[in-house]
């Protein structure tokens, strides 16, 4: 599972120079090993992904046949449609207090191409992006893609793997153009409450920083506080691009529905890009989601609770694994795992060189798939999901168990 050029086939001479700068997705490299594994009969506990196993809610299923008979199947409006972009307004206001009106919402097809659309928006050749690690694999790839620069900025345990403006000034320079800020992080669970965020927000005034505020987790922050955006403090809506999707909050990755609200000139950049590489979202897709976002949330609070009942299992699971430790993440389905021991010593026979030699043994010696922090930005880490079912994430942590012993 490591991520090198090896993993794929490219004649720079025959292709354009983006395609030598940018490293294939290890998650979508993860999926496609997981899926030959189990066409082969084999058993893999699927700790490694970032799919939801709760089902998407009936009344959005519901909503996609009925536009399907209704002949609901042409071409719609670029941005999405109108009462979409509406409910999105709604909901931004309701769970966020956030005001953007219809025309400063684009419908993309799914969050990672509302991300795409932001930053090929935003970032011009020679920008600096700041990127804090550990950090979701498509950020610095589509920086990249851009012709700007990320430019990384290391987090510790000690401090919840969150950044601070102290962090950030060391890497700030005139060519800072912009912050990418995901919470609850993908793969660190971290949420940042509001006087963590006050402080960012000033900080992004004073040295005027965009921010792209990737918020695709939040309806699964799990504090008393819950989630706010950066994007509700004096003076950032302005210089801010929030991203959401109903992937993860109502379990419809394969429906592809993002979404971004933005200032309408960011808006209308991003619309032209759209309209010249995938116009609209699927028409099915977007009825679908329009009855998901508008109709009742009350099954969010209980999938919520359900992900707090499994991250407490992981992380007891964990902690109980020699060689492995974690902090309690306070968002999103992940535990970012520190499994920094194994370095350098031999399991089943293989001297463990990094993460990504670790998550292999794991895979096929004990059947349990896992992400290496490599893509992730780190190379002492392992991203575990509790988007699983109770069983399979519990037989996951006993193969773990079985390979890896106990803590003595």
């Amino acid at each position: 599972m490591a991520i090198s050029r090896s993993n794929i086939s490219l004649q720079p001479a025959r292709l354009a120079e983006w395609t030598q700068r940018l490293l294939p997705s290890p998650t979508a490299l993860l999926e496609s090993t997981v899926a030959s594994y189990l066409r082969e009969g084999r058993t893999v506990y699927r700790l490694g992904l970032g799919q939801p196993d709760f089902p998407t809610p009936e009344r959005a299923k519901d909503s996609a046949i009925r536009a399907i008979h209704d002949d609901f199947t042409g071409y719609t409006d670029t941005a999405g449609i109108l009462p979409l972009r509406q409910a999105i307004s709604h909901a931004l206001k309701r769970d966020m207090g956030l005001d953007y009106g219809p025309d400063e919402i684009v419908v993309s097809v799914g969050g990672k191409h509302a991300l795409f659309n932001a930053i090929c928006a935003l970032c011009r050749p020679g920008d600096e992006v700041l990127i804090p690690v550990p950090y979701w694999v498509s950020f610095p790839e589509q920086v990249k893609f851009a012709g700007a620069k990320p430019v990384f900025v290391p987090t510790e345990a000690s401090g919840g793997y969150k950044v601070s403006p102290e962090l950030l000034a060391k890497r700030t320079n005139e060519s800072t153009r912009l912050l990418i800020l995901n919470q609850p992080n993908n793969p660190s669970g971290a949420v940042y409450n509001k006087q963590e965020l006050a402080e960012l927000a000033a900080f992004c005034r004073e040295r005027d920083i965009w921010v792209i505020s990737d918020e695709v987790y939040a309806a699964y922050a799990f504090s008393s506080e819950g989630f706010t955006s950066i994007a509700s403090f004096p003076g950032m809506r302005e210089r801010t691009v929030v991203i959401n999707a109903v992937s993860k909050t109502y379990s419809m990755t394969g429906w592809r529905i993002g979404y971004s609200a933005a200032p309408a000139e960011v808006s209308e950049a991003m619309l032209l890009l759209q309209s010249h590489t995938t116009s609209n979202p699927s028409s099915i897709a977007q009825k679908a989601a329009l009855t998901a976002i508008e109709g009742p949330q009350d099954d969010l609070e209980t999938i919520r609770n359900r992900y707090i009942e499994r991250r407490d299992i992981l992380v007891e699971g964990v902690r109980r694994i020699r060689g492995l430790d974690c902090l309690k993440p306070e968002g999103a389905f992940y535990v970012w795992v520190d499994a920094s021991f194994w370095i350098g010593r031999t399991l089943n026979g293989r001297t463990v060189g990094s993460m990504d030699e670790l998550a292999d043994i794991l895979l096929k010696d004990a059947g349990v798939a896992v992400m290496p922090g490599t893509g992730f930005g780190s190379t002492r880490h392992l991203r575990l999901s509790y988007a699983v079912a109770l069983p399979e994430m519990q037989g996951g942590l006993a193969a773990m168990e079985a390979l890896l012993g106990l803590k003595g």
